[in-house]
């Protein structure tokens, strides 16, 4: 019976399989341990990482907010090609429109809000000292404003500093540049390619995989892809109209740099509870600098493009495609916006999401595993953790 008990345990852990994953961890280890100690010499696929991986993260990013129009082309009887060269068309036909309409009126607002940003802390900083003189809130108040103003100032110091810095040198000035064009023309071009042969690359990537996985890398694939697209696509779209309203409601009461303004409240937007937060200072300062009153009306503004994203646009635009809990979404927000910065902070959800999706399926396979060798010992007790949760079902 031991005997029995321990060639159990022996299959349940893999068998064979058990024995080479060990030898495949050892070697993983092996080579990363080289690439610490002779990094040097693997400079060029560092090089060529990260050449990639900027235009293959916006390309996803397009990808997964036009595929749904593409597919609603296609079922309405237009071929798969004649819809992405439309959409294409479209696209860059607004992108003109936008340089030559949008572009110089933002660069007058966002030009004079930061000739304007530090005489309106500076006002600010006096208007709070008056108003809590001799108060406990006087000292705490005015050391979180010299904060704001510092930190403003560091910022502008450093794009400063960057630009002198690259007037100076035109390699810095050509290399800059050429990353950025090189984003904005490769992206496209994969965008493209995977809209309009989607299914072909998709079967090429499963066909790489050995026969005996193909099932399981299906399911985990379409479970990862249906998260991060739904949560991507719906991310843009809500601070797009976050963006939108809170313009009209900006330029409807008169608040300065009110295009500025918006567009940094669509762009923080995608950081969930944080950006809001992030994108209120601002207005509140600039409105605070007119009046008492203006502030008023900005912050009830503010609060209706709160409600409506809270209550209608989300709710509709997101639905319940990714089931995160929101004091989860802060802890991955702090962690990852520690680890990786402003990247960490726009795209750690969706790495989140992709992790529970891989942790979730292979705790169930465990628990396959273990009703298939220890029936007898009764069947592994449910979870809160299933399949149909992260499904499209």
């Amino acid at each position: 019976m031991e005997k029995k008990q321990e060639t159990r345990w022996i299959k349940f852990l893999g068998g064979k399989n058990l024995l080479f994953t060990l030898v495949a961890l050892l070697l993983l280890g092996a080579v990363i341990f080289v690439f610490h100690e002779v990094g040097f010499i693997f400079g060029p696929i560092g090089v060529v990482f990260k050449t990639i991986i900027g235009p293959t993260i916006l390309a996803l990013i397009l990808y997964y907010l036009f595929n749904p129009v593409v597919n609603w082309l296609e079922r309405h009887k237009i071929k798969r090609v004649y819809g992405v060269s439309a959409i294409f068309i479209v696209l860059i036909a607004l992108i003109v429109i936008g340089i030559i309409l949008v572009v110089p009126l933002l660069q007058k607002q966002v030009e004079g809000l930061i000739e304007s940003f530090p005489q309106y802390m500076n006002d600010l900083n006096k208007m709070v000292t008056d108003f809590f003189h001799n108060s406990a809130l006087e000292k705490p108040l005015a050391n979180a404003l010299d904060g704001i103003q510092r930190w403003f100032d560091n910022v502008s110091d450093g794009i400063g500093s960057y630009f002198s810095k690259a007037v100076e040198g035109a390699s810095t000035v050509f290399s800059t540049l050429t990353g950025f064009a090189l984003v904005m023309v490769t992206a496209p071009i994969i965008t493209f390619f995977l809209l309009k042969d989607d299914q072909k690359f998709f079967s090429f990537v499963l066909n790489i995989i050995p026969p005996r996985f193909r099932s399981d890398a299906k399911e985990i694939g379409t479970t990862m892809s249906s998260q991060v697209g739904a949560y991507l696509k719906g991310q843009i779209l809500v601070s797009i109209a976050i963006g939108i309203l809170t313009f009209i409601g900006f330029w409807l009461i008169k608040v300065p740099y009110s295009g500025t303004l918006s567009i940094i409240v669509g762009i923080t937007a995608v950081i969930p509870y944080i950006g809001p937060v992030i994108a209120f200072i601002p207005a509140a300062i600039v409105a605070l600098m007119v009046s008492f009153g203006m502030f008023i009306k900005m912050s009830l503004v503010w609060m209706l493009v709160q409600m409506l994203n809270g209550h209608l646009i989300a709710p509709q635009v997101m639905g319940k495609r990714l089931v995160v809990h929101p004091l989860t979404i802060v802890i991955v927000l702090l962690v990852m916006g520690d680890l990786l910065g402003m990247f960490g902070l726009i795209f750690g959800i969706p790495i989140y999401a992709i992790a529970k999706v891989f942790v979730t399926y292979v705790f169930r396979k465990f628990k396959q595993r273990y009703n298939h060798f220890y029936g007898d010992s009764g069947e592994y007790e449910d979870t809160e953790f299933s399949k149909e949760e992260y499904l499209d079902e």
